[in-house]
């Protein structure tokens, strides 16, 4: 279709339908136009999987009866696999799919760390994480406002999971209800906090993590805590 819109502009004239697709084409066309109007609704999952029967998170969505009918005021696309440019279905890389997204949601019950809320930070995408997260945590003592700048930390530690499954519904209501001009804002907002989490600026806290292991290492004393090191 391209070649034939650059035929069309080289000859100084705007393309007709037929220019563009030949019968052929238009016979496709009007065949899944009318697929998609009288076809069953769309799946849930972009993948065949091996066993879905048993796979967790197809036995939960089908027990929340979350189906991709029309009414269904959530939709599910549940995709099995690693984002990358290669794939034949999204074919775009994982900074790509990240930046075409409004927000992350990881509600995570624990994580030591937790690195997608911080990805979609540094590509300017607003997060959510949890306060039983090392970033939800860190987040919540060190980011004055942290929800308006664009990062909200679910609390987890002293909320039943209704109350924080309230919680996180309001959050997502208020986010839903900005125009477009104040997404951007908060997109703006949220890339500056990048800076934060730079590893010039974290990598001091591993480092006293480090000399306190080795110092109770040397003093015969039991560690209180588990650490846990990553270098990059």
């Amino acid at each position: 279709m391209g070649a034939r819109l650059f035929r069309a502009a080289a000859h100084g004239r705007l393309p007709r339908m037929q220019d563009l697709l030949n019968d052929e084409e238009l016979l496709r066309l009007r065949q899944s136009i009318q697929a998609w109007r009288t076809g069953p609704q769309p799946s849930i999952v972009t993948h065949d999987l091996v066993d879905d029967s048993k796979d967790a998170v197809l036995q939960h969505l089908r027990h929340r009866n979350l189906f991709n009918s029309a009414d269904d005021p959530v939709k599910m696309v549940f995709h099995p696999e690693f984002v990358t440019a290669t794939s034949p279905l999204l074919n775009l890389d994982y900074q790509q799919f990240v930046r075409g997204c409004h927000m992350g949601i990881f509600p995570s019950y624990y994580e030591p760390w937790g690195y997608t809320p911080m990805e979609c930070v540094a590509l300017g995408v607003p997060a959510v994480t949890t306060d039983l997260s090392g970033f939800g945590a860190y987040v919540q003592h060190h980011v004055p406002n942290a929800a308006h700048q664009g990062i909200f930390s679910l609390n987890r530690s002293t909320r039943n999971f209704e109350e924080a499954t309230n919680d996180l519904v309001d959050h997502l209501m208020s986010f839903a209800q900005l125009n477009r001009r104040q997404r951007i804002e908060m997109r703006n907002r949220v890339e500056r906090l990048s800076e934060l989490f730079d590893w010039s600026a974290l990598v001091v806290h591993y480092h006293e993590a480090h000399d306190m292991a080795l110092e109770r290492s040397r003093s015969g004393k039991t560690p209180a805590g588990r650490f846990e090191l990553r270098f990059a």
